[in-house]
């Protein structure tokens, strides 16, 4: 089973084709890997960029390997409020990224891109 690393090629091409190229100074899609954990990410520019601020990450999704399964992955969303961290989201895990991630890209209840 290819590890989180082992996915930057679709990661990367899958990020990139949630913003059209016009938009790209506004908006991108992004992630991070740690561990068995990836995370996808909202940037945007700063606000003061005159203050030479870095573009914020606002978290969208994690996708977690192993967990709870073994050799399966699961989609997690940010719970955000005054204690930040993860839920696990209400689909079927998969033995590869690419049906979670069309979840993510579908979005059937908003809750993802809002």
């Amino acid at each position: 089973m290819p590890m989180p690393k082992e996915y930057q090629p679709l990661l990367s091409r899958w990020c990139a084709e949630r913003v059209p190229e016009q938009a790209r100074g506004s908006l991108q899609v992004a992630y991070t890997i740690h561990g068995d954990e990836i995370t996808i990410v909202e940037r945007r520019p700063p606000t003061y960029p005159e203050l030479n601020s870095a573009w914020s990450a606002t978290p969208v999704a994690r996708l977690r390997y192993n967990a709870p399964e073994k050799g399966l992955w699961r989609i997690y969303l940010p719970t955000g409020g005054d204690e930040p961290g993860w839920k696990r989201y209400d689909h079927s895990p998969a033995s590869t990224l690419e049906p979670l991630l069309d979840e993510i890209a579908a979005d059937p209840t908003s809750i993802f891109w809002g």
